[in-house]
């Protein structure tokens, strides 16, 4: 019997300033038991999360220097990682780095 985890990260928790709507999707399928399955998640997780946390340090850093800087947008690929592959689902596109409006995506506007 094989195995599906999947978790979103809410990327408005690591920053709400500069992704205020975007998520990212991980799952893995096809994993030997639950527990691998829910370890090498958790795993991906960890490292997407330290991702952003330091995408965002970044970009603050930027702009408290001055500099002219635009947000950094989600990442669209994630690599592999260990036995069941883990699989970026579709990312959204961050309103920010499209030129739209900030406040709210267009579909939620009345």
């Amino acid at each position: 019997m094989k195995f599906k985890v999947q978790r979103k990260i809410n990327l408005a928790n690591i920053d709400k300033d500069i992704w205020p709507y975007e998520t990212e999707d991980l799952g893995v399928e096809d994993a030997d038991s639950f527990e691998e399955a829910q370890k090498v998640v958790d795993r991906a997780v960890s490292e997407r999360t330290g991702y952003y946390k330091a995408r965002a340090e970044e970009y603050h850093r930027a702009k408290s220097s001055g500099a002219p800087i635009s947000p950094p947008a989600p990442a669209v690929a994630t690599p592999a990682i260990g036995t069941g592959a883990v699989k970026p689902a579709a990312s959204h596109q961050d309103p920010l780095s499209t030129g739209g409006n900030s406040d709210m995506p267009a579909e939620f506007k009345i």
